[in-house]
């Protein structure tokens, strides 16, 4: 027993707790104009306090005579409630600002949902009952309650946010790179990796894959580790399994056709789009959050937020609060606690908007050119650099440019296709498809409807140099029709 002692040890660090309302306020950063008016409508519902104002209709104390100061200015003391709501909204800008901080896992408990143990049919089952959810919202509930540190946390975030409609990754190699030295990581290559691995494997297996290929080889190996054969046919053989040329197959391989045959048969309970639940959206119409408009020679956004109820407090509680009308204990601090909610969520709306403001301003100023001249002009840029000019987190980019539309003079854009997700001078496949999409979705304001091979032309004066083939295979994987089919739809227009 001599070896065992009894000792304690204090040990002092930060870390930023996320509270329910800084998720809240963080949450609200990624939800466009009609999001956000639901997401407010909802409040007002549920929190008494909060009214909408409409206009013509007067609230009770502008009937009445009364010495009350306004919301927005200071209130007499209501048990520390005010003075502590305003801490509160401390919190959230110095959160915006600094999202790379450290923060604690809010319910991990060490389970991990891609275990080694599921099976096939356990899965079939599991992916059934994602209905309902986004693809992002089911993998972040996997990722908070499986087996990530903080900063892979971080970094599954912005991974989950950037999946293409089949769950493919979206963005490059450099941009995960980037993102995991801003959390601080020591070997870049090895925390992405292993990140990336973690999510490999969770429910749908097969997510955030590099291509379909690796997405089925990452299902092969979950599914059926054992069968070397199915690995082997989806490296070298898939051409010919779609011509039933199992005789090749089984010659070249040197396997029996009964188990080339098996081996096929495991392959169609592979799924090559894994994000197939998740991705079937109902058609929605692009209603723009944002405006530009050109004064004295410089661009300038302007935000219409006419769409979201304007709330103020309402005048019952306001008494209540002042102390004009008594209550019991427990009702002033039910008062107090649904006013600080309140004020909570009229400070994170207006902070909200200034963020997104900022950032998309930042963004014109760097693209006034293309504004300007159009087509051929747009500048690569990525998301750190707007967060380096605003000393913001990429994290806060990424959301408050996601599903956010800016109506401008040459067309309404979503303010990510102003991203190239490539570092300058680099051609990668998403900075090359981001740069045909700009091209196409100028035909609507100029009424030039471009080939694939003067979109070719256009691209190789940019120093960029493909293939027509190449260009009509990336419209195919955009959705986005030959210039036939677009020509008929803008004379239709």
């Amino acid at each position: 027993m001599s070896g065992m002692e009894l000792r304690q040890n204090l040990k002092l660090s930060q870390q930023l707790v996320m509270t329910p309302r800084l998720q809240l306020a963080i949450k609200m950063l990624a939800l466009n104009n009609i999001e956000l008016s639901d997401m407010v409508k909802q409040e007002i519902l549920e929190n008494p306090i909060l009214e909408q104002e409409i206009a013509g209709i007067k609230s009770e104390e502008e009937y009445e005579s009364e010495n009350f100061t306004p919301a927005n200015e200071a209130m007499p003391d209501s048990g520390g409630a005010i003075a502590e709501a305003e801490d509160g909204f401390k919190e959230i800008a110095q959160y915006l600002v600094n999202y790379n901080e450290q923060f604690v896992d809010l319910s991990k408990d060490g389970t991990n949902y891609g275990g080694s143990d599921k099976n096939y049919l356990e899965y079939k089952l599991e992916n059934s009952f994602y209905a309902g959810k986004t693809l992002y919202e089911h993998l972040m509930e996997q990722v908070r309650t499986g087996n990530f540190s903080d900063k892979e946390i971080l970094l599954a975030e912005y991974i989950s946010g950037n999946l293409d409609s089949k769950g493919l990754l979206a963005v490059s190699a450099h941009d995960l790179e980037n993102f995991a030295a801003n959390l601080g990581a020591a070997d870049v290559k090895t925390f992405v990796a292993r990140t990336l691995g973690k999510i490999n494997r969770l429910e749908p297996i097969g997510l955030a894959a590099e291509n379909t290929l690796s997405s089925l080889l990452i299902q092969a190996d979950y599914y059926f580790k054992d069968d070397i054969l199915l690995k082997n046919i989806i490296k070298k053989y898939l051409k010919e399994v779609a011509n039933k040329n199992y005789q090749k197959i089984s010659k070249e391989t040197g396997k029996s056709i009964k188990d080339v045959l098996s081996s096929v048969e495991n392959l169609k309970k592979l799924n090559p789009n894994p994000a197939a639940n998740f991705g079937r959206e109902e058609p929605r119409y692009i209603v723009p959050d944002l405006f530009l408009k050109k004064e004295g020679g410089r661009y300038t956004v302007f935000m219409d937020d006419n769409s979201i109820p304007q709330i103020r407090i309402n005048g019952y509680y306001k008494k209540i609060l002042s102390g004009e009308i008594e209550v019991s204990g427990d009702m002033k601090s039910y008062a107090e606690e649904r006013f600080k909610s309140a004020l909570w969520l009229m400070k994170s709306i207006d902070t909200r908007k200034e963020t997104i403001l900022n950032i998309a301003q930042k963004i014109v100023d760097k693209q006034t050119e293309y504004f300007n001249k159009g087509v051929g002009n747009l500048k690569p840029l990525i998301l750190k650099d707007i967060a380096e000019e605003l000393n913001i987190h990429e994290s806060t980019v990424s959301r408050a440019t996601a599903n956010k539309y800016l109506s401008t003079h040459i067309g309404v854009f979503e303010l990510k296709d102003f991203f190239t997700g490539a570092s300058y001078g680099e051609s990668s496949s998403e900075n090359v498809m981001m740069r045909i999409k700009a091209i196409i979705d100028s035909e609507y304001a100029s009424g030039k409807i471009f080939r694939d091979n003067e979109i070719t032309d256009i691209l190789k004066k940019q120093g960029i140099t493909i293939a027509r083939r190449t260009i009509a295979k990336y419209r195919e994987i955009m959705n986005i029709p030959p210039s036939s089919i677009r020509n008929k739809q803008i004379k239709l227009h």
